[in-house]
């Protein structure tokens, strides 16, 4: 009895690791293959993609050098492109595999052709796996009947392109273009210091350049006071001096927003030009640089 007992626990046992064996998923699969949707009417050119999903424990890769070859020609069958992409399903890896596929077989006649049976190696594991793709078969259909005389009866006459109305193109292009030059002329009004455009020769624009040759010493900081009373005199229409500039600023509000400034510029230089007060010539001289370049802006109306 008791050995009886012992060879049905054995036979159960038996029986369960079968069934876990068997229940066990293989380490690689193929979980989808997806064809093109159109198997008849296929001709020399046309492009063919087919898809196809495998299913592979974490530690099995596909390496580069197991992928079909791309540009590999088959019986006229042209792998023009092949892109894989790799994604995360638990612990199993999922391998996405797109192939697209060009017709250069000609036929005088309908025959069946097929996309060629593709096989992936994976490696990694244990042991070397291998998936087999099955070929997939479809019918190519020549452009025109066989043979010369129905060839020219089934031409068909070019027709032109239909024309494009680039009207609105055009318009925009002249837009873009005339903003662009605007742009292009108030950059250059701005900054420039030469007169190349109307009202960009005045006195303080005047000024402005000759300041900026002169040297950082003494005598060119008495010449760069000379430059900026002339150029005020000039817009006054005579001597301008610290008592009239309430009248000058009525006369030329343009200028209003340096009232501090100008009134600095005047106070300073009475004490530069009379009363011998000792300055750092470089320092002055820049700050008169920038005072005319500001006037300018002003005279300018930016």
């Amino acid at each position: 009895m008791k050995n009886l007992i012992i060879k049905l626990v054995a036979m159960v046992s038996l029986v369960f690791i079968t069934f876990a064996a068997l229940a066990q998923e293989p380490d690689a699969r193929i979980l989808s293959v997806i064809n093109p949707s159109q198997s008849n009417g296929v001709r020399i050119g046309d492009v063919l993609s087919r898809t196809l999903e495998i299913e592979a424990n974490a530690s099995y890769v596909i390496p580069k050098t197991a992928l079909p070859m791309k540009g590999e020609n088959r019986n006229g069958i042209e792998l023009a492109d092949i892109a894989v992409k790799t994604s995360k399903h638990g612990n199993n890896n999922i391998y996405t595999i797109v192939l697209t596929y060009q017709v250069f077989a000609s036929a005088p006649k309908p025959v069946v052709m097929q996309l060629p049976e593709e096989r992936f190696v994976l490696s990694g594991g244990a042991k070397a796996l291998s998936i087999t793709v099955p070929a997939w078969h479809f019918w190519f259909s020549p452009l025109v009947a066989e043979g010369v005389s129905n060839a020219k009866e089934n031409m068909q006459p070019q027709f032109k392109p239909v024309l494009i109305d680039i009207d609105a193109h055009y318009t925009r292009f002249w837009i873009f273009l005339v903003l662009s030059v605007t742009g292009l002329l108030g950059l250059v009004y701005v900054n420039a210091d030469k007169r190349w455009l109307p009202f960009m020769n005045g006195a303080f624009a005047q000024a402005h350049r000759s300041l900026k040759k002169l040297p950082d010493n003494p005598v060119g900081e008495k010449k760069a006071l000379v430059h900026m009373h002339q150029a005020f005199n000039r817009v006054h229409g005579e001597n301008l001096f610290i008592n009239n500039l309430e009248q000058f600023l009525a006369a030329h509000p343009e200028f209003s927003r340096l009232k501090n400034d100008i009134n600095e510029f005047f106070q300073r230089s009475n004490a530069s030009l009379f009363a011998s007060r000792q300055e750092n010539s470089e320092l002055y001289i820049n700050n008169l640089i920038v005072l005319s370049k500001r006037l300018r802006d002003c005279e300018r109306g930016v």
